[in-house]
């Protein structure tokens, strides 16, 4: 960033339905082609035709809560609600006013890396955008009132970000559930008895033939880019091709902890990382306990310049510095400023740019984790691994490189609904049970979202 820009502005939702045919249109070829995925398998799809009905009647309000694993996922999304629905209203003779469509909840910061057309394109489709790490007023206000309106189902990712993990979920985060008691309130309000419901979707994505060739070779980019002697050793059974690959993540994720362990020591005065003196830890212990402490160092340079409180978790952390540089980067005052504050404006906002390549790295290095593929050494866990391990390699370099490692499958899976018409008498009784059901039924979410993930 080279200059401060004026204030972000919310993006309000400007449906239009031909948009959304165009994108329907390309839709399988952007999948074959972009995304790689050669087989979609949706189960559970006549699960929302009724609901699909209910909402064409004025008789319901839906909420669809879908896994987040990867950035393809809008895209399975569209798929099952322009597809697979259709597709299952008619195997029923249910007659359903097509095309199928959806709100959808999108971050704010999407359009500042992917193009200002994207956010001209999701306002089109019907997208509200909301800025995370504050409470943006303008956009839970849109979401609420979209929701009361009942036209289309509205569709957010509950764990808020990606985790790259198709086979483990991220921590979910409240919005869901509390989205969808505001809902009740606003029907309430309006003396209408409506049902309300959590629809779970379970997105999973693998590959339809191993790439353990195709992981190898990016090992063995990383490998030279990190200026270690490529292993290129030959296993003879797929047991040992598993250790020595796993052996092969092993040492890179030492070479790139070591890395930055010496960098955070050398250039912003952080000492390395004590470890615990017992020596029954694992590697992946042991791997597990500097992961943790590189990330609060970089989280803690980065919150040390903006000076904001390093509180909560990791993620809490991230969201909040997140909007602490876009408050220097993107000024509501800009055009009131002198030509010299002017230029000072554009200082701190170049500075502000860089001190949030930090929370970018802790970001990627979020989802590292010691045990997912010694837990289950399948290709497919190794392959996810190894493109997190790229894309942490890649921002290292400043680059943003995307590989694809061989054509996929996606499977989606659509889940017992949460009626939360049910907690409603217990929620309005008191702030504090208000807050305990927010929290109860999304931990009932993350549990039914959990048994859709297969192995």
């Amino acid at each position: 960033m080279r200059r401060a820009e004026p204030g972000l502005q919310f993006i309000p939702p400007h449906y239009q339905p031909w948009v959304r045919w165009v994108i329907h249109l390309l839709l399988p070829w952007w999948m074959r082609t972009q995304l790689h995925i050669a087989q979609v398998r949706v189960e559970g799809a006549d699960a929302l035709v009724p609901w699909y009905q209910a909402l064409q009647k004025n008789q319901a309000r839906v909420l669809l809560a879908f896994r987040h694993p990867t950035l393809d996922d809008p895209y399975v999304m569209l798929y099952l609600l322009s597809r697979s629905v259709p597709q299952a209203a008619r195997a029923a003779g249910v007659k359903l006013q097509l095309p199928l469509h959806n709100y959808f909840v999108y971050d704010r910061g999407i359009p500042l890396w992917a193009g200002r057309w994207v956010g001209w394109l999701f306002s089109r489709l019907g997208g509200i955008p909301i800025q995370r790490g504050r409470v943006d007023r303008t956009a839970l206000k849109t979401i609420r009132e979209c929701l009361l309106q009942g036209e289309m189902p509205l569709t957010v990712a509950p764990e808020g970000g990606i985790n790259s993990h198709s086979e483990r979920l991220a921590p979910l985060e409240p919005g869901v559930p509390q989205m969808g008691f505001w809902c009740l309130e606003d029907l309430t309000k309006q003396g209408q008895e409506l049902p309300v419901v959590v629809i779970p979707i379970g997105i999973q994505y693998g590959f339809l033939r191993p790439p353990w060739e195709k992981i190898s070779q990016l090992l063995t980019r990383m490998e030279t880019l990190c200026g270690l002697p490529v292993m290129s050793q030959s296993p003879e059974t797929p047991t040992e091709r598993q250790e020595w690959l796993y052996g092969r993540l092993l040492r890179l994720a030492d070479y790139l902890l070591t890395q930055m362990e010496d960098f955070y020591r050398r250039f912003y005065h952080c000492p390395p990382p004590e470890l615990p003196p017992e020596p029954d830890l694992s590697v992946n212990e042991r791997l597990k306990i500097r992961l943790e402490r590189l990330r609060d160092k970089a989280l803690r340079v980065t919150e040390a310049f903006f000076g904001v409180p390093g509180e909560g978790s990791t993620i809490d952390r991230c969201r909040r510095l997140e909007a602490a540089g876009w408050d220097w980067m993107y000024r509501q005052d800009l055009h009131d400023l002198s030509p010299l504050a002017r230029s000072l404006a554009d200082r701190i906002a170049q500075e502000a740019a860089l001190r949030l390549w930090h929370m970018q790295l802790v970001e990627r290095l979020t989802s590292v984790t010691g045990d997912y593929v010694r837990e289950k050494p399948s290709a497919d866990r190794f392959a996810e691994t190894t493109l997190i391990l790229w894309s942490v390699v890649t921002h290292l370099q400043g680059k943003d490189q995307p590989v694809h490692l061989g054509k996929r499958w996606v499977a989606v899976r659509v889940g017992e609904p949460i009626r939360l018409n049910d907690y409603w008498d217990t929620y309005r009784s008191s702030r504090k049970a208000a807050r305990e059901v927010v929290n109860q039924v999304t931990e009932l979410l993350a549990e039914r979202l959990q048994g859709l993930i297969q192995s």
